[in-house]
């Protein structure tokens, strides 16, 4: 047995100071406790627990698509077409509660953030982590977005876009892939046709002709919901939804299931203690019937009630303290099942040395707390590692830090890459004998042709000198050419990692001439 609101047993304090200030209370006084006290025990709700039950619905699967790129800033609806296109995403998903979203950013690279889920607070949770300014690529490509769209194993894909546009014009390749992966486009425009200038620091920005950029609505995603016979929407304010929900519902749906848990009510029985006793004190019956109380309190109850939880939590912490863990993780699991529980049951068998157990526990707790659920991801990042399971530490790590900043967490990531580093030099050391004696012959023979070829150049360019100048002065040039190519080939590929969850994003980085 359990109390569904044990919390609020804590009003009994009060009330016990009230009786203990009182000395010599009389007979009727005590009833008159005893029934507040079985009223409290009544409100907070005693129930046996059942069994999980299968529950069936009705279910769509939608992918929501939200464009980051620095023309989502402008400001010709307000607050922002990012702001105003995030709260009605918000909006749209609180709406449909029992429904499975995926959920992607866009730019000129596509970046999932958050898997297709039923749990609403986990979508809600990754859109509130998602910060544009932490994204380098600041176009608008929906060709990248339709490819990324198309992957997945969906077999219709109701897209819904919130984007202007950007300077998108090929309709017809979008509309190929589209119908090619059943793509159902549902557009949602987050712009005006009259538009608003961008803005960098406070200053207009301007294009290659030195001439303001203004950024509009672009008309072109009206003919693309024509020729995928999608649907258009407008975005002015969050009443603007309303519609885009209702034509949702009309959509296909499949059969889904979630395990619920059921309880049996079991509030009456201190229900009637507490009225027999108020009863009892109210009129003059009280003093023949005072004799039978003994003979009410020694009512059998199940041995595990809740009302016990308080001194199995102080056993199980107690047993923690003294590193007594498989103890404490036995105390722990007594005490109702709650997502605090679970995370005490998974921390004493981390301490234990039991990290699958420890991974298992902390894989089952659902909460919408931001700082628990940082917690639980570096916790199986930490226990991944010593299963060592280093890819998928790194990706709770991840995880963790998208959710919360943490210098362990970013401390402990750096180090799995530079030894997922080493791993991979490690292993190249551990080649079979011929194969790296192969390796190396050809690596001389190829030395030994590059001697060649380089000996007949320099004959070339001293038969040339006289025409075109010294020898040396030439190879000079050539060898600051060499050195431009590699220092720019460097800095192509140069990438800072970012604890901001935007890794993938920032690896499809390209030199964007327009990056609006």
């Amino acid at each position: 047995m359990t109390l569904l609101n044990a919390w609020v047993l804590f009003g009994l304090f009060p009330i016990y100071y009230m009786y203990k200030k009182n000395p010599l209370p009389n007979k009727q006084t005590k009833l008159l406790y005893l029934s507040l006290l079985f009223m409290f025990l009544s409100i907070a709700r005693p129930a046996y627990e059942n069994a999980y039950v299968k529950e069936n619905f009705n279910s769509h699967d939608y992918i929501i698509a939200i464009d980051a790129s620095y023309s989502m800033q402008a400001d010709d609806i307000k607050p922002s077409r990012y702001t105003l296109a995030k709260q009605a995403i918000k909006k749209l998903i609180q709406e449909h509660p029992k429904d499975r979203f995926t959920l992607f950013a866009f730019t000129s690279s596509t970046l999932l953030i958050s898997p297709p889920t039923t749990d609403y607070a986990i979508s809600l949770m990754a859109l509130d982590a998602l910060n544009p300014k932490y994204i380098l690529t600041k176009s608008t490509n929906l060709k990248n977005l339709f490819k990324t769209i198309a992957k997945l194993p969906m077999r219709q894909k109701n897209l819904i876009i919130f984007s202007d546009g950007g300077d998108e014009h090929n309709v017809a390749t979008l509309a190929k892939i589209a119908k090619k992966n059943t793509i159902i486009p549902y557009i949602v425009a987050t712009a005006t046709k009259r538009g608003a200038a961008l803005k960098k620091d406070g200053k207009y920005i301007k294009n290659a002709k030195d001439t303001i950029v203004i950024s509009k609505i672009n008309p072109m995603l009206v003919d693309l919901v024509n020729a995928t016979h999608g649907k258009y929407y407008q975005l002015k304010s969050l009443e603007d939804i309303t519609q885009l929900s209702h034509d949702l519902q009309t959509q296909q749906t499949k059969k889904a299931s979630i395990q619920v848990k059921t309880y049996k009510e079991l509030f009456f029985i201190p229900l009637l203690f507490a009225l027999l006793f108020f009863f009892l004190a109210v009129t003059k019956f009280a003093h023949k019937f005072f004799i039978f109380i003994p003979i009410f309190l020694l009512t059998p109850l199940p041995s595990k009630a809740g009302i016990f939880d308080f001194y199995m939590l102080s056993q199980a912490q107690q047993a923690y303290k003294t590193k007594a863990y498989k103890e404490a993780a036995t105390a722990f699991a007594h005490i109702a099942k709650t997502p605090k529980s679970y995370y005490n049951i998974a921390n004493a068998y981390y301490k234990m040395g039991a990290y699958k157990k420890a991974i298992l526990y902390y894989s089952q707790i659902k909460t919408q707390d931001k700082n628990l659920k940082a917690k639980i991801f570096y916790n199986l990042a930490n226990a991944a590692v010593k299963i060592k399971k280093y890819e998928k530490a790194q990706e709770y790590y991840i995880d963790s830090l998208a959710l919360k900043e943490d210098k362990d967490a970013l401390y402990n990531l750096n180090l799995l890459r530079k030894l997922h580093l080493k791993m991979q030099k490690d292993v190249s050391k551990m080649l079979p004998q011929n194969q790296s004696n192969n390796q190396q012959n050809a690596a001389q023979k190829n030395a030994q042709k590059k001697k060649k070829q380089g000996a007949s150049k320099s004959k070339n360019a001293s038969g040339n000198s006289a025409k075109s100048g010294s020898g040396a002065t030439s190879s000079k040039k050539s060898k600051q050419k060499i050195k431009k190519f590699k220092t720019s080939q460097k800095r192509k590929g140069t990438y800072k990692f970012t604890y901001k969850a935007y890794e993938k994003i920032n690896k499809g980085y390209t030199d964007e001439k327009e990056p609006w």
